[in-house]
């Protein structure tokens, strides 16, 4: 009997704003199945500090810096890490920029701003790894989306707009690139106990409050998003592109 293929053996994943929160989850989920992997953070110390400790794990890391709204910054990463790992297999667009005002308070440069790091560098780093997907006959890109573009938030717009742009990107790279044997999915968090998040729900209390909107009665922590990035990145899911899959407990069929 036959069983999934989930090992990452011998794979190099770039993953953006992988210093914490969901990235980090990600990151140690991928190397846990073998995939070497580069953490990228605007912090480069939190960056190195979970890279070394894959490293005193057994793993294959390196810790990248920059701020991802930088539009030099794309290039640096992909090349980076090929030189340092030795190959690109996996990209994974997780880092973004998140305010959460009125859309009538938003200046222009604000939302620029947000566009930049939510779409314009997913784009470019795409247009940088796709190449070398190609050479190889394999990759695999995972866009990060939001339950916030499933609806509209007044107080998020720019965010769920660029979101929901993003969803729109990954539907037309996995027609475009299906034929070379990448695949392109989308994962769009609910609710989830991360440092961002904290920011708002600074207390236990705020995330219970938040937990009565998620059938699943939890937030999410950053290690459920490292089974489904495992699974996405893997030959397990092979027959799998262009969708976007919820990891919100439900949330998003109340």
């Amino acid at each position: 009997m036959s069983r999934p293929d989930f090992s990452l053996t011998g794979r190099v994943a770039l993953i953006t704003g992988s210093g914490r929160g969901i990235g980090l989850g990600m990151a140690r989920a991928l190397a846990a199945y073998g995939c070497a992997v580069a953490i990228q953070d605007i912090d480069l110390e939190v960056a190195r500090a979970e890279a070394d400790n894959l490293l005193r794990q057994g793993g294959r890391a390196i810790a990248l810096g920059g701020d991802i709204a930088d539009l030099s910054l794309p290039r640096r990463l992909i090349d980076e890490t090929i030189a340092a790992l030795g190959g690109l297999h996996i990209l994974i667009n997780n880092a973004a920029i998140q305010s959460a005002k009125s859309w009538l308070e938003c200046s222009p440069e604000e939302i620029e701003r947000e566009w930049r790091a939510n779409m314009l560098a997913p784009i470019m780093l795409c247009q940088l790894a796709v190449p070398v997907f190609i050479s190889q006959k394999w990759g695999r890109i995972i866009n990060l989306g939001s339950i916030q573009q499933k609806g509209g938030n007044p107080h998020m717009m720019p965010y769920a707009m660029s979101k929901a742009a993003l969803e729109n990107m990954t539907r037309a790279l996995a027609r475009d690139l299906a034929k070379h044997g990448i695949t392109v999915n989308m994962i769009s968090p609910g609710y989830f106990n991360t440092w961002r998040n904290r920011q708002e729900f600074q207390t236990p209390e705020d995330f219970q409050r938040a937990a009565k909107w998620v059938p699943l009665g939890r937030v999410g922590q950053p290690e459920d998003a490292g089974g489904l990035a495992v699974f996405l990145c893997s030959e397990a899911s092979a027959y799998i592109t262009g969708q976007t899959i919820f990891l919100d407990g439900g949330m998003s069929v109340r």
